[in-house]
């Protein structure tokens, strides 16, 4: 009886090993849907071309090809099936840019994004004409796909003839960034603007210095959601405020800032208390499990007192000695607090600035009593 059981769970292990391999050669293209995109692309191709041709009267080159695929949902599907449409990503002098055009059929019918940055450059300027205030850039989000990923924005069929931005971004959900430097975006009357331009939903951002915004790089993180999360989130320690315009709210969060130690401290509104006193932790084996294996205190440990419901917290990572600045550092905010009666030891999420010289991350108070915080790294499995 033993033998047979031990033969199973080998025949097991071996079906095991040999599933993935399964799994993959399913998950492969058949030469006849090879052919079939391999068609796609070059019918696509030749139509996007004519498209822009007959569009902008211009020549522009191909620089390349790609099938759109069905979208597979939560579960991914490593041969989704083909639309018919297809990308193409073109170039004309020195702009590139995309033409989503059917290629299972023959037509002058599509979409691109060639007038972007003539779209964002009439906004922007009729933004200024409005409000007086000399922005930095702007970002638009519009079109049929309505994200900035892919360098899919802006796709769409109309073409921008200067005097039809408003036409253009008619009907098409936009949302909008400008960025600012020290410049006062509370006193922008949105009702002019929103009236002029027909776009409800702005983020205005004001940092504090050209060099700061330089550094940042993506100042238009998540513009179709919601306009701030890490990408402004992780930087705000340069943003002198920002300002959330939707059909819902009008809100302008002043960053509050406090330096103790060399470490930034922000709350959302300017008159919110908020100070830091050195303390100690519990040992740092009380942290392994959330989050570490071999977690290490690398930093001072401070007492968190404010009346703000969350703190930014940015630690500057020349601070933090050679374990927290080496090569694939695991460096980590943590907090220990009562709650309870109980005392907890999380880790919090943290986030380099894109300048490279803070680690940040979000302390919500919560119900919490007694919070303190530090910067952790996990040494694995060393003994360092």
């Amino acid at each position: 009886m033993s033998g047979k059981v031990c033969k199973l769970k080998r025949i097991c292990r071996v079906l095991a090993t040999m599933l993935p391999v399964f799994l993959l050669a399913a998950c492969g293209y058949t030469d006849e849907e090879k052919q079939q995109m391999a068609q796609y692309e070059a019918q696509g191709q030749t139509n996007a071309i004519n498209y822009i041709q007959d569009k902008y009267g211009i020549e522009a080159t191909v620089l390349e090809v790609v099938c759109e695929k069905l979208d597979s949902g939560p579960v991914p599907d490593f041969s989704p099936a083909p639309t018919g449409d297809v990308c193409v990503t073109l170039q004309q002098g020195q702009r590139e840019f995309k033409v989503i055009i059917a290629g299972d059929e023959v037509t002058k019918e599509g979409i691109d994004n060639y007038q972007l940055a003539d779209i964002e450059d009439a906004l922007e300027q009729k933004i200024y004409e409005i409000t007086g205030l000399p922005s930095e850039e702007l970002f638009v989000c519009f079109g049929e796909y309505q994200t900035m990923k892919d360098n899919k924005n802006g796709m769409i069929a109309t073409c921008f003839d200067g005097d039809n931005l408003a036409e253009i971004l008619d009907g098409q959900s936009p949302a909008v960034v400008v960025s600012y430097i020290n410049q006062d975006v509370t006193g922008i009357d949105m009702e002019a603007v929103t009236e002029q331009t027909g776009i409800e939903d702005y983020l205005f951002v004001d940092y504090d210095s050209k060099a700061h915004y330089d550094t940042i790089e993506s100042p238009y993180y998540n513009i179709a959601g919601s306009p701030v999360d890490f990408g402004i989130d992780n930087n705000l320690l340069y943003v002198n405020g920002y300002r959330i315009v939707d059909s819902a709210e009008d809100v302008y969060i002043s960053c509050g800032k406090t330096v103790i130690d060399d470490i930034v401290l922000i709350t959302e509104h300017a008159d919110e208390y908020v100070s830091i006193t050195k303390t100690t932790l519990d040992d740092a084996a009380e942290w392994n499990g959330h989050g570490f294996i071999n977690a290490k205190q690398i930093f001072d440990a401070y007492t968190l007192n404010t009346d703000s419901d969350k703190v930014y917290i940015y630690v500057p990572k020349d601070k933090l000695g050679e374990l927290g600045t080496a090569e694939n550092a695991q460096t980590v905010l943590v907090k220990q607090y009562q709650y309870e009666d109980e005392t907890e030891h999380k880790n919090i999420i943290t986030e380099p600035t894109d300048d490279g010289k803070y680690i940040g991350g979000i302390i919500y108070m919560d119900d919490y009593t007694e919070l303190k915080f530090s910067v952790f790294t996990d040494l694995g499995n060393t003994d360092k």
